[in-house]
């Protein structure tokens, strides 16, 4: 569902945000549902600046985004290609938890100077969205990171095929979390973090199946950041 547009990029939200915040509501019970409203409104209105750090530091770089979509549990940011760099992956994938930790200041702020404690409630969500993102579980944005670190050294198909192997683990480690501790939200990460990844190494294989199919010499339009895939 279309909600708006910031900075020319489309805002959308799943059906499902809706659905969970329906659920907020109705757990709170009618004496709370407005903090409780103010509460998701404010988490996920975190979400969208913090999709927007991605956008507009990938706009730097000639790269556009299509679109901001928001779901339970956070946003994505679909930029239309590949950054060209290492470099500029590292500073795209830092740029949404900066923008977290840019928001933990400033209401952590309006809650010193005693503005109320919904600031400490949503500087406190930001603290929590801005470190959890930087686990390098790729692909979260610290497994962006580490990635592109990786690629400095190896090339960006082995760094991926390593990130992919490393962001199953913590996929594995979301769902026996789950398990342990009968929680959702652990459920719904390892979920997330096995569908992402399958579309992420489909995409990785069609790549190099591409590189395959037109030689070495044309890799470099395939594979912007060059490097050994062996």
């Amino acid at each position: 569902m279309h909600i708006g547009t910031l900075f020319n990029i489309p805002i959308r939200i799943h059906w499902s945000f809706l659905a969970v915040l329906g659920l907020v509501i109705f757990w709170s019970g009618f004496a709370g549902w407005f903090g409780a409203f103010a509460l998701v409104i404010g988490l996920f209105g975190s979400v969208v600046l913090h999709e927007l750090g991605h956008a507009l530091a990938a706009r730097r770089y000639g790269i556009q985004t299509a679109h901001i979509t928001l779901y339970p549990f956070g946003g994505i940011a679909a930029i239309e290609k590949m950054p060209e760099e290492p470099s500029q992956e590292l500073v795209i994938a830092l740029a949404g938890p900066a923008v977290n930790f840019a928001l933990v200041a400033g209401f952590g702020w309006l809650w010193s100077a005693g503005i109320g404690s919904a600031a400490l409630w949503i500087a406190a969500l930001n603290l929590g969205m801005g470190v959890f993102n930087l686990i390098p579980a790729f692909p979260m944005d610290g497994g962006r990171v580490l990635r592109a670190l990786l690629a400095t050294r190896m090339g960006w198909v082995p760094a991926s095929y390593l990130a992919i192997r490393i962001g199953r683990g913590f996929a594995w480690l979301f769902l026996a979390l789950s398990a342990y501790t009968w929680s959702v939200n652990w459920l719904m990460m390892g979920i997330f973090l096995h569908v992402a990844l399958n579309a992420e190494k489909q995409r990785l294989i069609y790549l190099v199946w591409e590189r395959t199919r037109r030689g070495q010499s044309d890799w470099d339009s395939v594979n912007p950041w060059g490097g050994r895939t062996s």
